[in-house]
Parts: C-alpha cells; structure tokens; sequence
C-alpha cells in the first residue's frame, strides 16, 4: 500500500518583500525575482511611492532615502537592503565596486592611446565617505589623477535632488558648451544609461562625429538601450545581475537572523563589451595605430605579437618600445588584456563550453585557456563562471 503525504503550499511560509526602486534595473530585478522563487518569498514591486502603511518581511531598495522608506510600517525593526544607504542597525548595502569599474575604464582607454577623458552626469553624488567608494565619476577622477592624465567634468545642475529631473533645456544648452570646449579626440564615461540619449543628441547638434572625435562608454548592464542607442555604444558588463543575487543573499540572511556585518557588500564588473561608439584608435604613430588595430581585429585567431609587427611592418623590439612609450605596457600584456576581457565576458553572459571559449580568444584548447586565465586572475575559469552565474536566470539553458 503507498500513502501519499500532500502538502498545501499554504503550510509553507511565505516572507512578504517589498522592492521599493527608483530605477528598475532588468538584471537586478531578474536575480531577486528568481531568488524569491526559489526561497518562499512574496515580493511587491513599487517605484518611490510606498503603499501607504505597508507592513512585511523585508525590503529590497535602490536608491530610496531612510526618510523616504519611513512609510513603512515598523520600518526600524523590518531588514532593509539597499544600494546606496549607510549599513546602520536594520539596513545593509550591496554597492557597485565603481574604484574597479574606474580602473577597468581606464586601462580600456589608455590602451586605445587616449591621453584627455571626459564624463557628463547631473551632479557628483554623495560618496568617499563612512565605508562608502565615490560615484563612477568622482571615482574615475581618482583612477585617472593617478595616471597624471586631465579630466573635464560637466555637472549640470549640482543641486539637484536625488528625485528631482533637470529642465531638459538647460541640460542641453549646458552640454553644448561643454562640449564645443572640450579638447578632442576625447574619451567619455556617460555613469546612467538615462543620459545617453541627450548626449548623443547634443553631440549630433554639434556635429561631433562619434567615435573619431568623442569615444563613449555608458556605466550600464543594459544591452538593449546601448545596443539601440543611435551609435551602438560600449558598456559594461555583468554588475547588475551579480548585485541583485547579492542583494538577495543580504537579505536572506537578515531574515535568517544572522548577525550580519555592517561592512557594505562591494560586486565588480565582469568585462567591457565593446562596441562601435569606441571603435577608435588615440595614438599618433601610423606604424603603432596599425600594430594596434591588428591586434584588435584579430585578437580571437592564432596570432602573436610578431603577427602585429610584421602588419605593421616593423621589428618586434621597436614595436615593444612603441607600445611602451605610448601605451604604457607592452604588445603581450595589451593582447593579453583583450583575450582575458573576452574570455570574462564570455563566461559571464554564455553558456560556451571552455574548447568554444578557446576557439573564439585564440588558444589552442580549453586546458590552455585554462592555465592561462588561472594565472591572470587567480581562478579557474569553471570557478569564475560559477561565482558570476549563480542564480543567473538563463544558467543551464
């Protein structure tokens, strides 16, 4: 005789969850989503209008002040986790690694030969302070101060509040004269998607060509508003889907009880994708331009360094003194960093088998990816993979 034991869905708990975001995030929201499936959560999805009197489990919030989030019923008692909030008593915070996106920013372009960088964003946002990295901007500022390399920054209206949008008309008369100055060939870091549009707007008004006089890269994991933009546009790849699980993590825990440390929870970029908005070269050696974009172009097949020089038609000993002199690093490492940026956006964002991998970044076989990827960062590429993917809603299809 078997004795079927059925069990109503209504016996298991349910945590009740708000997610209280200013700016939905598709990846971020994927993530918390998937994970409150598979963990028994209820989650409510609201912008910055708080159902009046909520009362629940939990709370998963962007940008959002404490005075904002008052609404909630027994907030000080209720775990909060945020993305920009100071950790203090109930609220923890999962943030943007932005010094590693600064860093990744900038070997990115000084690797193209830009020597002059750019950014454009509404304001410097708080940050740099109390645990907490700076802005993208503010942090690319640091990165590049380093380097001895200029920056130019337009804010466009320094006060403004963090639920407040600019007159779009002043937005725009102030990137035209920002811009009409600016020194070029230039290198431009857009940190919102949300502006993308009006600086691709002035830069047209302008005539600006991009990416010959101005060569953007926009802070976001959102493929589909750079790949749409009216130059496909070079961005960042694999943050926002790390820091939803991340988010998710937090809170589970809290929910958990366990005693949680304040430190705030800081989620890297997995790679630059590049695309045509930076498909240019800043140097002003035909000889270096031309090893440069060979290697560029063909960093994916079998080549070396010496292919790159005979392209280019000059020694391997000159072209490894013209690297150096004006790209900072020689040919390997820059060949190097382009098969490795390749091989993390891979893992990121596919599925590929590692002897695919290898195919597509210009080794051999999967066991010399392997070796090499381990020595670069440190972990296996299975290891990295995992770390990045886990919970990613697409895994394993």
């Amino acid at each position: 005789m078997v004795i079927s034991y059925i069990i109503s869905e209504q016996e298991v708990p349910v945590k009740n969850i708000l997610c209280a975001f200013a700016e939905p995030e598709p990846g971020i929201l994927e993530e918390l989503f998937v994970y409150g499936r598979e963990h028994g959560w209820q989650l409510e999805l609201c912008g910055r209008r708080l159902p009046p009197g909520w009362t629940g489990d939990g709370v998963l919030t962007d940008y959002l002040s404490s005075g904002e989030l008052r609404g909630i019923r027994n907030f000080d008692r209720t775990p909060v986790v945020s993305r920009e909030l100071h950790p203090e008593n109930n609220v923890r915070t999962v943030a943007g690694d932005t010094g590693a996106i600064a860093s990744m920013i900038a070997e990115y372009f000084i690797g193209k030969g830009f020597t002059r960088f750019a950014a454009v964003d509404a304001r410097e946002w708080p940050g740099g302070s109390s645990g907490f990295l700076p802005d993208p901007v503010k942090a690319l500022g640091i990165v590049l101060a380093g380097h001895g390399l200029p920056f130019d920054v337009c804010y466009w209206k320094p006060d403004l509040e963090s639920d407040e949008l600019a007159d779009y008309g002043m937005v725009m008369r102030k990137l035209r004269a920002f811009f009409r100055r600016l020194p070029k060939p230039v290198a431009l870091l857009v940190p919102n998607s949300r502006y993308l549009a009006v600086t691709y707007r002035v830069l047209a008004s302008l005539r600006i060509k991009v990416p010959e006089e101005v060569a953007i890269l926009c802070n976001t994991d959102n493929s589909f508003i750079t790949e749409n933009a009216s130059v496909p546009t070079t961005r960042i790849n694999g943050e926002l889907h790390e820091v939803g699980r991340k988010m998710a993590e937090l809170l589970d825990r809290m929910l958990r009880g366990e005693a949680v440390p304040p430190e705030p929870v800081y989620v890297a970029p997995a790679a630059i994708v590049p695309r045509r908005s930076t498909d240019v070269l800043a140097v002003p050696d035909v000889k270096l331009a031309t090893a440069v974009s060979f290697l560029l172009s063909s960093y994916m097949n079998f080549i070396s360094v010496a292919d790159a020089a005979r392209a280019a038609g000059i020694s391997g000993s000159m072209l490894n003194r013209k690297f150096r002199q004006h790209l900072g690093r020689p040919p390997l490492r820059f060949l190097l960093e382009l098969r490795m940026n390749r091989i993390r956006d891979l893992l990121d964002g596919t599925d590929l088998p590692l002897p695919e991998i290898a195919m597509q970044t210009g080794y051999g076989s999967g066991m010399a990816l392997s070796l090499a990827f381990k020595r670069e960062t440190g972990m296996t590429p299975g290891a990295y993979r995992l770390s990045r993917r886990m919970n990613r809603p697409d895994a394993g299809t």
